[in-house]
């Protein structure tokens, strides 16, 4: 997939700005696997209530870390992350996390690229930005591990109503770029 337009789901690509989303796109029709060993219906996440649907980098990126350890605090947050780790890696890094929340195990990426997160460019993944921010990561306690997955891969978050709508989407502009907390609790206010 190239780093402009959209692909099959009809879900924009990074370049658009974040909280920008299509009212008249919905998540694809797809089964996912949770943490739990559990093969269900995407809809089934999001069926009784909105659901945040975090992607993740890979399982060794210190913003991943830090976008897990944030919401955390949010127990109360219906969240729920896909990681491009296979069902071990992703158990493991949930539980040193220590996530609330369920994962999706998508180490084929295939969900990351039905909602149209791409790769990054390497201006998205060095910059000196990307560089400060990892250094503060860092002294919050969150370090560099082994890539598990693609270390080019985007992150983004999707907001999914009940009816399958996506009503709210934050695609990072840099691998740095995490959504924070009090900005999904706004949108799931909206």
């Amino acid at each position: 997939m190239g780093s402009v337009g959209t692909d099959r789901s009809g879900l924009a690509d990074n370049r658009k700005a974040p909280g920008h989303v299509d009212r008249s796109v919905n998540a694809p029709d797809t089964e996912v696997l949770l943490h739990t060993g559990e093969r269900v219906p995407l809809a089934s996440l999001y069926a009784a209530r909105r659901l945040v649907l975090v992607f993740l980098r890979h399982c060794g990126c210190l913003f991943a870390k830090e976008q897990v350890s944030d919401l955390r605090f949010h127990p109360n947050l219906h969240i729920v992350f896909v990681s491009m780790g296979d069902l071990e890696q992703t158990r493991a890094f949930r539980e040193k996390a220590r996530s609330p929340h369920p994962m999706i195990v998508d180490p084929d990426r295939e969900l990351y690229r039905a909602f149209g997160l791409g790769r990054g460019e390497g201006k998205q993944l060095f910059s000196p930005k990307t560089f400060a921010r990892g250094f503060g990561a860092t002294l919050r306690g969150h370090w560099v591990g082994k890539p598990v997955g693609d270390p080019w891969q985007m992150p983004g978050v999707f907001v999914i109503e009940p009816d399958g709508r996506v009503s709210w989407e934050y695609r990072s502009v840099n691998i740095s770029d995490n959504v924070r907390a009090e900005q999904i609790v706004a949108a799931m206010r909206t």
